[in-house]
């Protein structure tokens, strides 16, 4: 098994001016590859518009190359993934009409497949169907998954596949801890909040929130707090709460430092998503000792050891419930919490990426 490995992530997608779950994973990938101290050279494929914006997270030991196309054509990926002479590629979220290298790409859950009606046109009519294609490809080595739900999630919609199906799992990067324990004060507004935080699309299911929360609200003025703040940039779900609404603030997208400042001043943080690969907004808000009110499904209780408080997310009064027991309930116990995280750690996350490329690179299917 040789010593280092030369390995491109195709991070045509990336963007500097705005951080959701496409950078983030991105930095994940490159700061568990750090934290593994092994011998990996490293390329990082951007788009000459972003590649100056770029920071990686690494260690003295790996140097992360940063390689720009000029567009997001697959014509240039290709060109300049030869050059690098990359034994393995890793496609986090989308896969190229065609695989010249080794690869592995990141299925983060199987939502596209169990609830299509949520997907946008190009995803459900031709990106679908194309991956299902693409999985027999023989230079497609291992489809990693973020959890062992969805890894589940995956093969009951797809059925079992000759390519390997992988768990590496998230988790809360080394400088957003760093941002949670010494939060930017001011950030946050000094009354209390509710806070809840993803991309405004139908899964993150935002309306049926704002309608538990009023309700919760109703039930309950002397423990839910006045407002519910939400965070994240805007999809394709409709119907947002007006600007003029005095209990919901739609705060749109908001950089870490904000974000880390609301995690730690908010009374609880609530997350009813509809499905997940895995969620790092919930271990986020336990990192930051938040009292967390998600979903009843087998990835959140996966993901948050059974620290949260859940809620059936499909019924209002249900949801109303959970908040209210979200704002009367004691925090997690700070131990248990850290325990959970430690599980999740971007060194035993690097060992077990470094694992599957290594094997990606030296077997076929």
């Amino acid at each position: 098994m040789p010593d280092s490995l030369r390995v491109a992530i195709d991070a045509r997608y990336w963007r500097a001016t705005i951080q959701t779950g496409v950078e983030r994973y991105i930095h994940l990938l490159t700061e568990a590859l750090a934290a593994a101290s092994a011998l990996v050279e490293l390329a990082v494929v951007l788009t000459e518009k972003q590649g100056p914006g770029y920071t990686a997270t690494a260690s003295p030991e790996q140097h992360v190359r940063v390689l720009t196309v000029p567009d997001h054509r697959e014509h240039h990926l290709h060109r300049i993934l030869d050059d690098f002479d990359a034994e393995v590629v890793h496609y986090p979220f989308a896969l190229p009409a065609r695989l010249h290298h080794p690869s592995v790409f990141t299925l983060h859950d199987a939502g596209r497949y169990l609830f299509p009606e949520q997907m946008v046109r190009e995803v459900r009519d031709v990106q679908n169907p194309r991956l299902q294609r693409m999985l027999d490809d023989s230079l497609l080595r291992a489809v990693i998954t973020v959890s062992e739900a969805s890894r589940s999630d995956i093969l009951n919609a797809l059925g079992a596949f000759a390519t390997p199906l992988e768990v590496v799992p998230n988790y809360v990067s080394g400088d957003f801890a760093r941002r949670l324990s010494s939060p930017v004060r001011g950030l946050a507004p000094a009354t209390p909040f509710l806070l809840g935080v993803g991309v405004y699309m139908p899964s993150k299911n935002i309306p049926r929130l704002t309608r538990a929360y009023r309700l919760a609200r109703a039930a309950a003025p002397d423990l839910v707090p006045p407002r519910l703040l939400l965070a994240g940039r805007r999809g394709w779900e409709r119907g947002l709460p007006s600007p003029q609404d005095p209990e919901i603030t739609v705060l749109g997208h908001i950089g870490d430092d904000q974000l880390a400042a609301l995690y730690t001043a908010t009374t609880a943080f609530v997350f009813p998503t509809l499905f997940e690969g895995f969620g790092i907004p919930v271990q986020e808000a336990l990192a930051a000792g938040c009292q967390v009110l998600c979903s009843d499904l087998p990835v959140m209780r996966e993901v948050t050891g059974n620290l949260a408080i859940f809620a059936d997310p499909h019924d209002d009064h249900t949801v109303a419930k959970g908040i209210i027991e979200a704002c009367s309930t004691p925090r997690p116990d700070p131990a248990a919490v850290q325990a959970l995280l430690r599980r999740y750690s971007a060194a035993t996350v690097g060992a077990r990426l470094l694992d599957v490329y290594r094997h990606a690179a030296l077997h076929s299917v």
